[in-house]
């Protein structure tokens, strides 16, 4: 999937949407959505035993987390850095949770 890129205007720094995402308060369990925005916070985390990174992703509208069985750290990702992601959320608690998603780094 190609992203198009935008030149940014200092003057107007929104940033620029993924291709087909949806804002975070529109997603809905149990139904395969992309969302995108900036993360926020990392953690590595073990889950039966085995390494895991939660990864919270927040836009506007909302925070979902991002969680990746088998790693403690992904290349690219990092604090601050825009990220779309897709995949099938589950409800965990009051927030969604997303576990293995296919992710997008987008331009900052």
């Amino acid at each position: 999937m190609a992203l198009l890129r935008r030149k940014r205007d200092d003057q107007h720094p929104e940033a620029v949407p993924a291709p087909n995402s949806i804002p975070m308060c529109d997603a809905a369990p149990r139904q395969r959505v992309c969302v995108a925005g900036k993360v926020v916070r990392m953690t590595a985390r073990p889950t039966s035993g085995q390494p895991a990174l939660a990864v919270s992703i927040s836009d506007d509208t909302g925070t979902v987390t991002a969680v990746w069985t088998g790693r403690r750290e992904i290349g690219g990702i990092t604090l601050g850095r825009r990220i779309a992601i897709s995949g099938v959320p589950v409800k965990r608690g009051d927030h969604l949770e997303f576990t293995n998603p296919d992710y997008t780094l987008l331009p900052r």
